[in-house]
């Protein structure tokens, strides 16, 4: 080889390794820089602004989808952001009244002692994504329409309520099969199958929005809602008919809802008078509050009363046959929740999700869905009192931005199971206050119960870190 090539070679070869260690040094600096600009930020006026989430799902995904909100806000709007999971709701609110926490995403009732106790201030409330279809119900008797083309010239009833795309879609495949068609208004989708049933001259079919829900619960649509309260309706009507594509219908609101083995007897509120019933916890609005209000409006006393811990804990409780029935929180199901095979989107999924795929299903052929309580206001977004308006206008700005990304909307469901977030006032909880009253129960002692387990949780800590070590036996 020619001395020439030899060199150029040589020279060629060692051109890998410098640009991999300059492209080392250059990632060095890059770091540093950040690093510089994050603490020039918090040293020159630009303060740390602290943002909680409430535990209520698992504290890692929490964790880590709270810092990537945080990058993206420190990068899009130059707020610096320290996302934090404490232990307990009371523990977040107390961190608001302190003002070591600038921003704290609770659920109502978190929010309601807050406001009171602190003048916490609502700003944003999550928005939920639901998937809906339209049915059409008829009577399981002989000789009666079992196809939408056998309605031809039939009254239909229609709820007043029924979301404009569903109305539009279920009328268009209506008069596709059916010429001829009457509709009969009526309030809602559990009142045009009571028509059906209690009226069959006036009514032959009944349209109503569905969604999915295991094979035994009273909840999906106006038949099982109906069945809630009318054993029976279920084997005395049938589905004829389902629209193929969902319509997407954005909530703020979901409930409480009360569960009960579809084994145990049990076919209505009102077999639970004199049962064993637990709640999921004192704090939780879905899991006590709105599911005691509606026992104490139908006059059903428990004989005894169990606090899971928890919402999945109240209706393991209920497998496992401790009590009756058992309250934990309901929400209609949507896409998310069909692909990941959980199928349904209330307190029974958390359970599903730790079986494997095949059996999911069956569960729900075991625990059922009794009823369902009042809606129950979304999470809040809150600040502290006296954060500054031109800074929360910046964060709310960046956090529309992430949303909007397909990344940080990921974040964002599995930060608080929502699509959107949208502007509030304290007055869409004046509801909750309502129904929180007429239940008796004492907000502030709750608070302080809570409080109490918090300062003993900080008690034990410190004791056992100036407890010495524990000798080793083995030596």
């Amino acid at each position: 080889m020619e001395v020439g090539a030899l060199k150029e070679n040589v020279r060629s070869s060692s051109r890998g390794p410098l640009l991999g260690w300059l492209f080392v040094f250059l990632l060095f600096v890059a770091f540093l820089v950040g690093l510089a600009r994050r603490r020039g930020l918090e040293a020159g006026g630009q303060p740390v602004i602290r943002m909680l989430f409430v535990p209520s799902v698992e504290q890692g995904t929490l964790a880590t989808r709270g810092n990537e909100l945080a990058a993206f806000l420190a990068k899009d709007a130059g707020l610096v952001v320290k996302a934090q999971v404490p232990t307990s709701y009371a523990a977040v609110i107390q961190a608001l009244g302190a003002e070591q926490a600038d921003i704290a995403w609770v659920p109502a009732f978190a929010y309601v002692i807050a406001h009171a106790r602190y003048g916490a201030e609502a700003k944003l409330q999550v928005i939920r994504e639901v998937e809906r279809y339209a049915v059409v119900v008829t009577r399981t008797g002989e000789g009666e329409p079992d196809a939408l083309r056998k309605l031809a010239g039939q009254p239909v009833a229609i709820s007043r309520v029924l979301l404009p795309d569903l109305r539009k879609s279920i009328v268009a495949e209506l008069n596709r099969w059916a010429p001829g068609w009457r509709e009969v208004p009526v309030e809602s989708d559990k009142d045009g199958v009571a028509r059906l049933l209690d009226e069959p001259t006036s009514v032959t079919a009944a349209v109503s929005a569905h969604v999915f829900s295991g094979p035994y619960d009273f909840v999906g649509d106006g038949r099982k809602q109906l069945a809630g309260e009318r054993f029976g309706t279920l084997e005395a009507t049938r589905q004829i008919f389902k629209t193929d594509a969902p319509v997407k219908d954005r909530v703020a609101a979901y409930y409480g809802g009360i569960y009960t083995r579809v084994d145990s007897g049990v076919t209505s509120l009102a077999a639970l008078d004199g049962k064993t019933f637990s709640f999921s916890d004192p704090t939780s609005t879905s899991g006590y509050i709105f599911p005691l209000a509606l026992l104490q409006k139908r006059g059903i006393k428990p004989s005894q009363i169990l606090f899971a811990g928890g919402h999945p804990n109240s209706v393991q409780a209920v497998e496992d046959g401790k009590v009756a029935a058992g309250a934990a929180f309901y929400s209609p199901p949507g896409k998310v929740n069909e692909v990941e095979r959980t199928f349904v989107a209330d307190a029974r999924h958390i359970l599903m999700k730790r079986l494997p795929e095949e059996e999911r299903l069956a569960y729900l052929d075991k625990v059922r869905v009794l009823a369902i309580t009042d809606p129950v206001p979304n999470d809040v977004c809150c600040v502290r009192p006296g954060f500054p308006k031109a800074v929360w206008e910046r964060f709310e700005a960046s956090l529309q931005r992430f949303i909007a990304t397909p990344e940080g909307l990921r974040a964002y469901l599995d930060l608080v199971a929502a699509v959107a977030a949208k502007p509030c006032e304290d007055s869409v909880f004046d509801g909750f206050r309502a129904t929180l009253k007429t239940t008796g129960v004492d907000v502030q002692k709750v608070l302080e119960a809570e409080e109490e387990k918090i300062r003993k949780k900080r008690e034990k800590a410190e004791a056992e870190k100036k407890a010495p070590p524990a000798k080793d036996a083995s030596k």
